[in-house]
C-alpha cells in the first residue's frame, strides 16, 4: 500500500502504529489524541470520522517527552519510508498540544492489544476530543466535529459545560465558543 491509496485509519492501522511507536521510543505508557483516540476507542466506527492518516501520540512516562516524540516523527512521520510504504503514520506531539478539561483523565479510555503485552495508551472522552476540537476549529476539526454530531456521538451540553474547566489562552472567548456550538447544533454545520 503507498500513501495515496490510504484515506482512512483502521483498528489494526492503530495497532500496527503503536507497535512501531513502542519498539522506537522503548516506552509503554502513551496517550492518543484527536481522531485516531476515537478511532481507537470506538467498536465501531462510522467511516466519515476515519478519514485520518495520523496518529497523534505522545509518550506519557517518558522523561523527555518532547525528544520522543522528535523521535517518533523522525522514525515513522508524515512523509516517512513508513507513511509511504503503509499510508499512515505517527505525529508526535505533547501533553499541551490538545487543549483538554481538568480531569479528562479520570473520563479516559485505556487501550491495550493482546499483541502488545504491557503497552497501554490512555485515549479522551469523545466529548473532550471534540472540545479540542471546538477552540482550534480548523476546516478539518468542523468537518470531523460536524461527522461527529450527525453520527450522534456528541454531547454538546458535555462540552459546553466543560469548557469552564480548560486552562488554555488558546481558548476562543465565551461568545465564539457559543457560536461555534451553535455552528454544530445547527442543520447544516458550515465553518
Amino acid at each position: 500500500m503507498n500513501a495515496e491509496k490510504a484515506s482512512f485509519l483502521r483498528h489494526a492501522d492503530i495497532e500496527h502504529i503503536m507497535r512501531a511507536v513502542s519498539g522506537i521510543s522503548g516506552q509503554a505508557a502513551f496517550v492518543l489524541m484527536g481522531a485516531g483516540a476515537v478511532i481507537a476507542q470506538l467498536r465501531t466506527t462510522p467511516l466519515s470520522l476515519m478519514g485520518t492518516r495520523e496518529l497523534d501520540v505522545y509518550a506519557s512516562d517518558a522523561d523527555d517527552i518532547d525528544e520522543v516524540s522528535t523521535l517518533i516523527d523522525a522514525s515513522i512521520g508524515e512523509g516517512s519510508l513508513f507513511d509511504e510504504t503503509f499510508g499512515y503514520h505517527a505525529h508526535g506531539i505533547g501533553p499541551t498540544t490538545a487543549i483538554l478539561p481538568r480531569g479528562w483523565q479520570a473520563r479516559a479510555k485505556e487501550i491495550t492489544w493482546p499483541s502488545l503485552p504491557g503497552v497501554t495508551c490512555l485515549c479522551p472522552d469523545v466529548d473532550d476530543i471534540a472540545l479540542s476540537k471546538v477552540c482550534a476549529w480548523r476546516e478539518k476539526d468542523v468537518r470531523w466535529l460536524s461527522a461527529a454530531r450527525q453520527s450522534g456521538l456528541l454531547n454538546l451540553g458535555a462540552i459546553r459545560e466543560r469548557i469552564v474547566d480548560v486552562q488554555s489562552p488558546n481558548v476562543p472567548t465565551a461568545a465564539e465558543f457559543e457560536r461555534r456550538l451553535n455552528v454544530l447544533s445547527s442543520s447544516n454545520p458550515e465553518k
